[in-house]
């Protein structure tokens, strides 16, 4: 699943528990916060074959079952 998909799911989901969020998030801009390029990112991505967050994991060096449980482990901090 893309990055995008999966961040959009995420607002659904959230918002589904009749949670307001502040904003809705644009991808790019979470992309530049880890400090990656998000045109190099989703050039990478597309060269590869391989999904933004693959990337998005190899570029900052953890391991994607890592990086998916800080995601959720910030995801509960909000609620």
């Amino acid at each position: 699943m893309k990055l995008d998909a999966r961040l959009k799911q995420l607002e659904l989901t959230l918002s589904s528990r009749n949670m307001l969020l502040d904003h809705s998030y644009d991808p790019d801009d979470l992309i530049k916060h880890l400090g990656l390029d998000p045109v190099a990112v989703r050039e990478s991505a597309r060269n590869t074959g391989r999904s933004i967050f693959e990337v998005i994991c190899e570029m900052i060096g953890i391991e994607p079952r890592e990086f998916l449980r800080i995601l959720r482990e910030k995801a509960n901090l909000v609620r």
